[in-house]
């Protein structure tokens, strides 16, 4: 259960009524409460109604004023009678509130109605009651020492009383933090669903311009591929540029077609997949989106690393975790890719360790290195020490859950200074043997 769950339900486990309001004062949401107050039966057909229309025209006034307050971006308070939900009129304490955005922007706003009646009638009673002992006073001096008594009786009450208004004041105003919680959790749910939109448009334009850029370049390769077909009228030095040109355009074309496929939408397809094919596969792709300031290379082992996983979303974490290494180099360095293998046994397993054998692929850099406080929150989803603007913070979460899907474990050895090396480690997939 996600914290925005927790908050509404403990806006429903409240005893005053709490609604959220436009701006327009129209109701958005209202909890159990505020509609036994109100005496709204069905909280839904409430929705989209002016929160107004539910008070007596004589208090309306007042809830004018508390709600331009509010658009205002200020708090306002107002005492006001009103029917409660057996019909009797009822003195309600209302405090409402705005809801400021990230800019200071007023983009709603919360009402929190109590029930103050005890509250008011305490009040008066002691008003009352004041009132005749002030006046038996003036009869009989004799009655002074029980007036003085029930005086000290009735400053208890009112010191309870005046208790009672503080715990009221601090529990709203709790709520007040608690709601706004909700609204930054919100707003960071919203940030996410804009950024995966965000990223999904970027790939749909990139394999959009991959497609046309490959389609040029099959022009190119026919036109080549018909000049080559007659070599006699060629001389020796415009074959061998010939030859030059073709392998160029056919290097293209593989990166635009590389290119396609990694940005496209893959859904996660767990399958028997050889680690290093992948690896090696996507190298040049990788190479090429480092830039020619990274001294990038790729350690060819011997026989296969075979694990059950999703080649797509390998493919992906592999990309992640180069371009994270590119940018601790500050775009200057060297990223060396290394394949092994890894046996935890029982005494070395643990819950995120489970003992088995694994293949393994690590990403090492000579770059700026990590403080062991980034070190621990390195795989936290929205977690980034780069710029505002530079990097979202999910590129090694991605890289984590990858891994963590496919039954491995990740491991991170770095210090400031020093580089970082990163090793994905793989379940092996134990293949049957070929007689």
């Amino acid at each position: 259960m996600n914290d925005l769950e927790h908050y509404r339900q403990l806006a429903e486990f409240s005893l005053d009524g709490i609604q959220q309001l436009d701006t327009q004062g129209l109701v958005v949401r209202i909890n159990r409460s505020g509609c036994h107050a109100l005496g709204i039966a069905d909280g839904e057909a409430a929705k989209g109604k002016a929160w107004a229309s539910f008070w007596p025209k004589d208090v309306r006034d007042e809830i004018t004023t508390a709600l331009d307050s509010a658009r205002g971006g200020q708090a306002a308070q107002f005492t006001g009678m009103a029917p409660g939900p057996d019909g009797e009129e009822c003195w309600w304490l209302v405090n409402v509130h705005p809801f400021v955005d990230a800019a200071g922007k007023v983009d709603g706003i919360a009402v929190i109605s109590r029930d103050v009646t005890e509250d008011v009638q305490a009040s008066e009673a002691l008003d009352s009651i004041r009132e005749r002992l002030e006046n038996r006073l003036g009869i009989s001096q004799s009655e002074g020492e029980t007036i003085a008594a029930r005086n000290h009786k009735l400053a208890r009450q009112l010191a309870s009383v005046r208790l009672s208004q503080q715990q009221v004041i601090n529990r709203e105003l709790s709520l007040k933090v608690r709601l706004g919680v909700a609204s930054a959790a919100q707003a960071v749910a919203e940030h996410a669903a804009q950024q995966a939109q965000k990223n999904e448009a970027i790939g749909q334009l990139v394999a959009g311009i991959s497609h046309d850029f490959n389609n040029m370049l099959q022009i190119a390769i026919v036109a080549l591929s018909t000049i080559q077909d007659d070599p006699d009228n060629l001389t020796e030095t415009q074959r061998r540029l010939l030859g030059y040109s073709m392998d160029g355009v056919n290097h293209a074309s593989v990166m635009a077609k590389r290119l396609l496929a990694f940005a496209r939408v893959h859904r996660y397809n767990p399958e028997a997949v050889d680690l290093t094919a992948i690896i090696g596969g996507i190298g040049d792709f990788v190479r090429h989106s480092l830039g020619a300031t990274i001294e990038f290379s790729i350690e060819q082992p011997v026989g296969e690393w075979p694990t059950l996983s999703d080649k797509h979303s390998i493919e992906q974490a592999f990309m992640n975790l180069c371009i994270n290494a590119r940018d601790a180099c500050n775009g200057q360095g060297k990223i060396r890719v290394r394949f092994g293998q890894m046996l935890i046994e029982g005494e070395q397993a643990s819950t995120l360790r489970a003992a088995g054998d694994y293949v393994t692929v690590s990403v090492a850099d000579n770059g700026a290195g990590m403080s062991e406080e980034i070190r621990e929150r390195l795989f936290e989803p929205y977690f980034t020490t780069k710029g505002e603007g530079i990097g979202t913070g999910l590129g090694l979460a991605q890289v984590y859950g990858v891994v963590r899907q496919a039954g491995g474990f990740v491991d991170v050895e770095s210090a400031m200074g020093q580089g970082s090396t990163v090793t994905l480690a793989f379940p092996r997939l134990k293949l049957p043997s070929v007689h």
